[in-house]
């Protein structure tokens, strides 16, 4: 699970780089374009994290499970 989480962190630099390089540029359509970019992998670091949190949740539900 700790590769899951960061994972989810690689993708939030990825997108924080991006907005960066976006400030950068003079052309809207690139910016734009590098900005529809860091808004997805927002979007994956979003996707990686859930599923992170949704099985750490299953396996603390079968601990329980378990113990009782």
């Amino acid at each position: 699970m700790p590769s899951i989480l960061k994972e989810a962190l690689e993708w939030l630099n990825r997108a924080e780089q991006a907005r960066e390089v976006a400030e950068q540029l003079t052309d809207p359509s690139a910016r734009k374009a590098v900005l529809t970019l860091a808004e997805s992998f927002d979007r994956l670091a979003r996707a990686a994290a859930t599923s992170a949190v949704l099985r750490r949740r299953e396996l603390a539900t079968k601990d329980q499970e378990r113990n009782w």
